[in-house]
């Protein structure tokens, strides 16, 4: 199922008609939101996915001036490039990746698994939410 900006809508949706999973994929400048609890991620709502990246990326031990350097980036992929040029990217992806699963849980419920998997064009896989593998094996069937 495509959910365009509206993820929060689209899990509900999932829960009310009896979904046991979801498996999100996504790129890194939307799920970045969702770390911020922003389930509808259209820019119109706000745009601060550099101040998520940024405060984790500090919260992982960034330095200040390089803090600086990524509320000024415009894409994820250039502040994703400080956080490698730092050593830093891992932490503070693992970070933002530990936070978009929480809100998605927090959303779905229980009785229903939730997971997400977070991308960049330019970097590749960044991330996966707990259960991300475990949802990976029960739906790899049927693709």
């Amino acid at each position: 199922m495509q959910t365009s900006n509206f993820i929060g809508d689209a899990v509900e949706m999932c829960r009310e008609m009896g979904f046991r999973g979801a498996l999100l994929a996504g790129h890194v400048g939307k799920l970045v939101k969702i770390a911020g609890g922003m389930l509808n991620t259209h820019s119109k709502y706000g745009d601060c996915r550099m101040e998520i990246l940024a405060a984790h990326a500090a919260a992982a031990g960034l330095r200040a001036e390089r803090t600086e350097e990524i509320l000024r980036c415009v894409a994820c992929d250039e502040a994703l490039r400080v956080l490698r040029e730092e050593g830093l990217c891992e932490a503070a992806l693992a970070r933002v990746t530990e936070k978009v699963g929480f809100h998605l849980r927090t959303r779905a419920g229980e009785g229903m698994e939730i997971a997400a998997i977070l991308f960049s064009k330019v970097y590749g896989e960044l991330g996966r939410t707990a259960g991300a593998e475990d949802l990976l094996r029960k739906i790899a069937p049927f693709f």
